[in-house]
């Protein structure tokens, strides 16, 4: 059988809804990073094998290639939830897909290669994965999400950048650091993985807002994921009035 662009993005947009249902926000953005591929196997009379294959970017096949990894074990089971009784999943495999190229693509990793290209820092957390999109790093699939829908706006933003605070001499790093109508502020994006410890989180914003900053708002995993542009666009809201 014939899968449909349509036929595999109804199944995935199910799976997503299955995790969020289950309050795995980790996993559910994950699978938001990827396109979803399924091919036939075996079949009887009353079930037919399927092999599903995920494609996204070299973070994301990691994952999905570790069979014993927490997110691939809960995707998997997402999977088969969410199948039809006459459907056995055979297995979940991973490819690397890089998206379109611009015609400087050689000058642009170039760049990168001689370290001349503006990479943001997002400095890693132990052993957890750094996520890429538009030559940037983030630490988790919920930021791509906001750093897209605060791509479609007219505006200014530093993700993941180091900031530097004088005389003190203290470094702290914001997720979204954004520019609006000249007003400043910083979008947080707040999940399991990550801002696990709320006093230190608290303790660095009360530093940026110490330093001019005056909106620092927090936004939970599970709206990052089920609705980042209406994040962005209330985050925008409060710092167009408060800012």
């Amino acid at each position: 059988m014939e899968y449909t662009r349509e036929h595999c993005d109804k199944l995935l947009a199910s799976t997503i809804s299955y995790l969020l249902d289950g309050q795995e926000f980790y996993e559910a953005s994950i699978l938001l990073l990827c396109e979803l591929y399924m091919y036939d196997g075996w079949s009887s009379s009353d079930v037919t094998s399927i092999t599903f294959e995920l494609r996204g970017n070299r973070a994301v096949h990691e994952i999905i290639q570790d069979t014993e990894h927490s997110a691939t074990v809960a995707i998997i089971q997402a999977f088969k939830s969410v199948l039809p009784s006459d459907y056995y999943l055979t297995s979940l495999t991973s490819r690397v897909e890089f998206a379109d190229f611009n015609t400087d693509w050689r000058e642009r990793f170039l760049e990168v290669i001689q370290g001349k290209a503006a990479l943001n820092q997002c400095k890693p957390i132990e052993d957890k994965p750094r996520f890429t999109w538009d030559y940037l790093f983030f630490r988790s699939p919920h930021e791509i999400e906001i750093a897209k829908a605060l791509g479609e706006h007219n505006l200014l933003f530093l993700p993941n950048c180091m900031a530097r605070f004088s005389p003190i001499g203290q470094r702290r790093e914001a997720d979204f650091l954004v520019c609006c109508d000249g007003k400043w502020g910083i979008l947080e994006c707040d999940g399991d993985t990550y801002h696990t410890n709320a006093a230190r989180d608290h303790d660095r914003d009360r530093l940026f807002q110490s330093h001019g900053i005056r909106v620092v708002q927090r936004y939970t995993a599970k709206r990052c994921v089920e609705n980042p542009k209406g994040v962005v666009q209330e985050f925008l809201g409060l710092l167009r009035k408060n800012g």
